[in-house]
């Protein structure tokens, strides 16, 4: 990848280049890279620009591809692959943007000289104009390649159609739109109908999530450092569909409860929330970063659990033999579930991660199940689509393990399935995430 130009003014697509190339060439996650290049945008609108701007090319990349590659005469060598993400940049702008063509044309090209590369120009500037001239022709072919209309790689595409058959355009379409900013509200605080009286006063509306008792949706996007009481721990950031699983741990006074893979730790804090007065809350993560994000968490919520930077999968590291009267489960996984939210996830998961991540399940749960107490609850949740994580894991425990008996569960988005309970993107304007409840018989 090239470096900026000393020479050269400063360029948002430029920026934009480098951190596609971040993602779709080193495999950083979106995440991950984001905050350093909005730190080199001179203006908070310039760091919405460039967010705006990577988010989208993300969601539409296979589609972006597909056109750019119609439009090339011959392909860019892969050592120039910057000049191809500048290229799909500059295309995202045209068919997606309301920016007028002429500075996005102007702009792009411009692009090419501040990434050191100035003999591109002339190859952006004709790309992008070519397009200008062959879209009404060239846009309508989208629709007959399946992998540029849905805009997803063709192994997940195939892996969705199979998992969900009559559903499977609907989620790759929910998939590839822009998510709601969703908030808890911390109900030892305030109640939702209070802290909603003030948003309304402050010009932030908003609506209830339906069927979850602290949940709330804004209905435009704000810096949520804005909203009335984010220092004085009124509310957190959480999907509606990751706000169940507190709910379903079916909490009381007294009891233990173990929150395993709990980063950043908003389920961590909910059952905080939802039962202040638990025995002991133990929140495990396997590395300091992301304890360091549940300790952050509580401390904004001015909450406090037991927070132990370990591998979930070794007790003897940090067990102390006390049997747990609840265990939640949240699973590493692919994540399918909340692409409209982390885009990047359609590029670096691989087919290959799926098999590697039911084993890690498999092993968490197995490990997990013998410091649950007779007559206690574990409830596994993903935020995945797919079967192979999901059904077909709590199916093969079930099987092996005489002590677990599946609870069912009653949601009131989703779908109830053989096993477990599955909401898919976009349902109730929820993430997709999948619960399965388990009892120690």
């Amino acid at each position: 990848m090239s470096t900026l130009s000393p020479k050269t003014s400063y360029n948002i697509r430029a920026l934009a280049t480098q951190l596609l190339g971040q993602i779709l060439s080193d495999g950083r996650s979106l995440s991950v890279a984001l905050p350093h290049f909005r730190n080199q945008c001179q203006t908070p609108q310039d760091a919405a620009f460039l967010q705006a701007l990577i988010y989208g090319v993300l969601r539409f990349y296979p589609r972006l591809c597909f056109v750019c590659d119609k439009l090339l005469q011959k392909p860019i060598k892969t050592k120039e692959i910057d000049i191809y993400y500048l290229a799909v940049i500059g295309l995202y702008q045209l068919m997606f943007m309301s920016v007028a063509p002429h500075a996005i044309i102007s702009e792009t090209v411009e692009a090419a000289r501040v990434l050191n590369k100035p003999w591109a120009t002339g190859l952006i500037n004709a790309i992008l104009r070519n397009f200008q001239r062959q879209s009404k022709t060239l846009l309508p072919t989208i629709d007959s390649n399946e992998i540029a209309h849905f805009a997803h790689p063709r192994w997940l595409l195939d892996e969705i159609k199979s998992a969900w058959p009559t559903e499977w355009q609907t989620i790759l379409t929910a998939n590839n739109e822009a998510p709601p900013l969703s908030l808890r509200v911390n109900q030892q605080k305030i109640t939702r109908d209070d802290y909603l009286k003030t948003l309304q006063t402050e010009e932030f509306p908003a609506d209830k999530i339906l069927g979850i008792p602290a949940g709330i949706t804004l209905k435009t996007a704000v810096d949520i450092t804005k909203l009335p009481g984010f220092n004085d721990g009124l509310f957190s950031v959480q999907d509606g569909a990751a706000q169940f699983a507190a709910e379903l741990l079916a909490l009381k006074p007294n009891l233990r409860v173990l929150d395993a893979c709990a980063a950043p730790g908003g389920k961590t804090t909910h059952i905080l929330e939802k039962e202040p007065n638990l025995q002991a809350l133990v929140a495990i993560d396997i590395a300091p970063t992301r304890t360091a994000l549940i300790q952050e968490n509580l401390s904004r919520l001015h909450l406090s659990a037991t927070v132990i930077t370990a591998d979930a999968n070794k007790p003897h590291t940090w067990w102390d033999h006390q049997l747990f009267d609840r265990i939640l489960l949240d699973a590493p996984c692919s994540a399918t579930g909340v692409i409209r939210r982390h885009p990047d996830i359609k590029y670096l998961r691989q087919p290959n991660d799926i098999v590697k991540l039911a084993l890690q399940q498999k092993q968490l749960l197995q490990t997990l199940w013998p410091l649950l107490a007779p007559n206690g609850l574990l409830l596994y949740a993903t935020c995945s689509l797919l079967p192979a994580e999901n059904s077909d894991i709590i199916e093969a425990f079930l099987t092996q393990e005489p002590s677990a008996k599946i609870v069912p569960i009653s949601l009131p988005v989703g779908f109830a399935r053989a096993i477990g309970h599955q909401i898919l993107p976009g349902q109730g304007n929820l993430d997709g995430f999948y619960y399965a409840l388990l009892t120690k018989a």
